[in-house]
């Protein structure tokens, strides 16, 4: 059975370099490496969102 996570969708803070190496697949990154994970998403993220905005003014 899949363990089910809370998921903070109000969250109003950037996620932490501890947050990212908690997850198994970065956990071997150094520190620097996770600001970089957090850089790119929170780029992404604005990408994402970007567009979502972008999209739903135009319906």
């Amino acid at each position: 059975m899949k363990k089910r996570l809370h998921i903070d969708y109000l969250r109003q803070h950037d996620l932490t370099i501890e947050e990212v190496k908690a997850c198994a697949v970065f956990e071997h990154l150094t520190d620097e490496q996770a600001k970089e994970v957090i850089a790119t998403l929170k780029t992404f993220t604005k990408i994402v969102y970007d567009y979502f905005k972008k999209e739903y003014k135009n319906h």
